[in-house]
């Protein structure tokens, strides 16, 4: 029985030991691997990694952008100081790249716009993304994860906070 048990270690030994090697040796929870193999959740531009429940119960506004839209650089001021507002509030600013550039561009490119809210490397499979037509695109997601309404064109400070208002009347409503 005991050779067994052992047998068994040294074969989980074995593969950790391989996953290692094929990720330049750096340790497991740090690799995309283990993003993958245990459900971290949506990755972020940063590298961090969000659960899949990060944003339950919170309301989502999230902002889709590409660098080559005028409006959306133009917005990005508007859309810093809505996030720098928000604190520990239960609506969450998020933004997402529309050509979905690989990481490494996505980081210098937020830093090039100045972006300071966090923005996903992946779109999280729980949300729904509508068909774009344009940009900017803003997007309200409800805290179950419903999308609420998609905002065309450059946002500013009391446009969201006026949509997102709304959006949560209308819950309200919904609920009675």
């Amino acid at each position: 029985m005991i050779s067994r048990v052992m047998k068994v270690v040294m074969k989980l030994c074995s593969l950790v030991a391989f996953v290692a090697l094929l990720n330049g040796c750096k340790p497991i929870f740090e690799s995309d691997l283990y993003g993958q193999w245990f459900e971290r959740g949506t990755k972020l531009v940063e590298g961090d990694y969000t659960p899949v429940d990060h944003w339950a119960g919170q309301w989502r506004v999230v902002n889709i952008w590409a660098q080559w839209c005028k409006p959306c650089w133009q917005e990005m001021p508007e859309l810093n100081q809505f996030y720098a507002l928000q604190g520990a509030n239960d609506i969450k600013l998020l933004g997402y790249n529309f050509d979905q550039l690989p990481q490494e561009e996505l980081t210098q490119l937020k830093t090039d716009m100045n972006i300071q809210f966090p923005v996903l490397l992946s779109w999280p499979e729980i949300w729904q993304l509508p068909d774009i037509k344009g940009l900017p695109a803003t997007l309200i997601i409800s805290p179950d994860n419903v999308l609420v309404k998609v905002l065309w064109g450059p946002q500013t400070l009391s446009s969201l906070h006026g949509e997102i208002d709304t959006a949560k009347q209308m819950e309200k409503q919904l609920k009675k």
